[in-house]
């Protein structure tokens, strides 16, 4: 599975409190890409994963890789939501 987004692509910067903070459409966008991914490996049929310190690979069902990415992408469209109605209620300032 490629990512589409890296850490140099999404602006992640460090805050003054030393915490890691990156744009909220960065991170909706990384959550449907990861979808993308999900999808396109149920529908490729190659459904293998081999876990870190493990010989043998896991074989992964189709359809549970579609209800994930399906969730993912349900999430990341719930995120857009709430934060176009937390932006909407703050004044640009």
């Amino acid at each position: 599975m490629g990512w589409r987004y890296t850490e140099a692509e999404t602006h992640v910067r460090r805050g003054a409190d030393g915490h890691l903070y990156m744009a909220a459409q960065d991170v909706t966008a990384m959550l449907r890409d990861m979808a993308r991914a999900f999808d396109l490996q149920a529908q490729s049929g190659e459904l293998a994963w081999t876990a870190e310190g493990r010989a043998t690979p896991v074989r992964l069902d189709g359809d549970t890789m579609r209800t994930v990415a399906s969730i993912i992408c349900a999430q990341a469209d719930e995120m857009d939501v709430q934060l176009i109605a937390s932006a909407g209620q703050h004044p640009s300032g």
